[in-house]
C-alpha cells in the first residue's frame, strides 16, 4: 500500500517517491472533495497516478503493474453492499430493482436508499436514466463486487 512520507511525498510499493509541489496537492485534494475520486499526474509523478477521494490519498497506480487509465473503484463498504444487491438482483430479475425494493432489503427509510442511490451515481459507480424506472446500471466490474448472503 502506497504512504505519504510528507505533505507532498508520496511513496509506492515500487520504491518510487512521487513528490508534488504542495500547491498541486492543495488542488488535487481540493477537487477530489468536489468531483469524481481520482487525479492523476503522469508528469510530476514519473507515470504514476495518485488518486485521491475525499481530500485524502487513496493509493497510487504504478506503471510497472500495468493499471488502465481510470483505477479501480473507491467505495465504502455500504456502498459495496448496495451495487452487490443491485448486480445480483438484476442479475436474477433480469430488471433492475425499484428504490423500495432496496429499502425493504436493507431496511432503511425511502430517504436513504435515495441518497445512495444519488452517491452511487455522483461518484460514478452507476448510471441512470432520469425520468425512466428501473434504470439502474452498475459500473463497477462484478469481480470487485462482495457476494451479499
Amino acid at each position: 500500500m502506497p504512504k505519504e512520507i510528507g505533505p507532498s511525498s508520496y511513496e509506492c510499493d515500487c520504491g518510487y517517491v512521487a513528490q508534488f509541489s504542495e500547491a498541486t496537492i492543495l488542488a488535487l485534494k481540493q477537487r477530489s472533495l468536489m468531483k469524481r475520486p481520482w487525479l492523476s499526474d503522469g508528469g510530476e509523478a514519473g507515470g504514476h497516478i495518485v488518486v485521491f477521494e475525499g481530500g485524502k490519498m487513496m493509493t497510487m497506480l504504478c506503471p510497472k503493474e500495468r493499471y488502465n487509465e481510470k483505477p479501480a473503484p473507491c467505495f465504502t463498504r455500504l456502498q459495496g453492499r448496495y451495487l452487490a444487491f443491485i448486480h445480483q438482483y438484476t442479475t436474477l430479475h433480469r430488471v433492475p430493482p425499484a428504490e423500495h425494493e432496496m429499502q425493504r432489503f436493507f431496511q432503511v427509510s425511502p430517504p436513504t436508499v435515495h441518497q445512495m442511490i444519488l452517491t452511487l451515481e455522483r461518484k460514478g459507480l452507476i448510471k441512470r436514466t432520469p425520468g425512466k424506472a428501473r434504470s439502474i446500471k452498475v459500473l463497477v466490474a462484478a469481480e470487485q463486487l462482495e457476494r451479499l448472503t
